[in-house]
């Protein structure tokens, strides 16, 4: 730029650009919606609230199951009385009887001794009888004093004693070696306090345990392996 005198003509400098070119902008790209992101994100969703729903489904799932309400002894039928219905979950059908099925267990023997509120299982019936072919049941009364204290249970495996005609137990009957058997049931005490014994024995004892019923016996309680 170039000045004359005392005031100064300013110039534009030639080497200056007269006129600044305005500030270029990249081309706006349209935004792409991902739709598959969006899809994706509802699958799961969907797939978790169904699974939600399932488990607590199953949760709340019940079955009626038989339950037993009294007690039946080992040997003895089971009657549409005896039983009652409780809410379980359907996996309870891996041990215990579903309400369906009560027909097939109604009439059926008790395979062992059967406690009110137990859950009844195809298990704990049978369709064998008592007494079975080739069995008998005897009964014998017997004092105090010639059974266990602790009394004697429905399935209870037993030795049968016959004694003589004095009816100490002392005085046991030469040369009786006694027979086995197993009870099927016991009374209450009389007012002797003495009990009948329902003994289930095999028919080739029948003649024993006659002679033994009318003369008096003595009861021994058995080990489990009998």
């Amino acid at each position: 730029m170039s000045s004359t005198g005392i005031f100064a003509v300013t110039k534009p400098d030639s080497t200056e650009p007269k006129d600044k070119p305005a500030s270029v902008r990249a081309p706006r790209v349209p935004r792409q919606r991902r739709w598959w992101l969006l899809s994706a994100s509802l699958g799961l969703i969907i797939v978790s609230v169904a699974g939600t729903v399932a488990v607590v489904s199953a949760a709340w799932d019940r079955e009626p199951m038989l339950q037993l309400v009294r007690d039946v002894a080992w040997g003895q039928p089971i009657r549409d009385a005896d039983m009652t219905t409780v809410e379980l979950p359907p996996s309870a059908r891996q041990f215990g009887v579903a309400d369906a099925g009560r027909s097939r267990v109604v009439g059926q023997i008790a395979a062992a001794n059967l406690r009110a509120g137990h859950l009844l299982a195809f298990s704990d019936v049978t369709t064998q009888v008592v007494p079975a072919r080739g069995q008998q049941v005897i009964g014998v009364r017997l004092p105090p004093g010639r059974y266990p204290a602790r009394g004697l249970a429905p399935n209870d495996p037993v030795e049968v004693v016959g004694l003589s005609s004095s009816g100490t137990t002392s005085e046991t009957v030469a040369g009786g070696t006694g027979f086995q058997a197993r009870v099927v049931q016991t009374s209450p005490p009389d007012s002797e306090g003495a009990i009948v014994v329902d003994l289930l024995i095999d028919s080739s004892a029948s003649e024993q345990a006659d002679s033994t019923a009318a003369g008096g016996a003595l009861v021994k309680l058995l080990g489990p392996a009998h």
